[in-house]
């Protein structure tokens, strides 16, 4: 008589532990990858309703970020190739430049700087992290498309890309402001 097949004896061996298992599947580079930039987007979401009460701008700009984070990496756990790569990118690059930017500048739909605090210092270490990895996995040439670049190329293309993107987003919110005057803060 056949046994019903069980998740942990189908796919797992029994002889080695769940850690070596995942390491084994992909490069540990992914999962440090992917990881902290997941870790980022469950920080912004926690963070959405604190910034939602001040200016409902700023926490639907934090909600999208946690859901874009948390897809961009499973997305990337499941492919690592160019698109993805050049996607993590823009997405942690970016928001850590912004972030840096409004610290000195006044975001859109407030009227001063931004507060350095812890959620912002673990959200940005975490992307930042996730992105050295990245670039890690770049300069192996262990994502499907980018090989034979250096690592200073590499490393510019994400520096110009992420200064690109956080002026992109800067720019936009201070455009989308008199539109919706609405999501502003209260004293704005």
């Amino acid at each position: 008589m056949l046994s019903k097949p069980s998740f942990f004896t189908d796919t797992l061996n029994p002889s080695t532990d769940f850690l070596t298992y995942i390491c084994n599947m992909r490069s540990p580079l992914v999962l440090i990858a992917s990881l902290p930039i997941a870790f980022a987007g469950i920080v912004h979401a926690f963070l959405a309703p604190e910034h939602f009460a001040h200016a409902p701008a700023h926490g639907l700009f934090f909600a999208a970020s946690a859901v874009v984070e948390i897809a961009w990496a499973y997305l990337f756990w499941r492919r690592q190739d160019e698109k993805t790569y050049y996607a993590g990118l823009m997405i942690a690059g970016g928001l850590v430049v912004l972030w840096a930017a409004t610290r000195v500048l006044p975001a859109p739909f407030e009227h001063e700087v931004g507060v350095i605090d812890l959620g912002g210092i673990i959200s940005k270490t975490s992307e930042l992290a996730g992105m050295v990895a990245l670039l890690m996995l770049a300069s192996q040439g262990k994502i499907t498309g980018i090989s034979g670049r250096s690592f200073g190329r590499l490393l510019a293309e994400g520096v110009i890309l992420s200064f690109f993107v956080a002026s992109l987003a800067y720019v936009a919110g201070y455009d989308f402001e008199p539109l919706l005057p609405f999501l502003a803060g209260g004293e704005h």
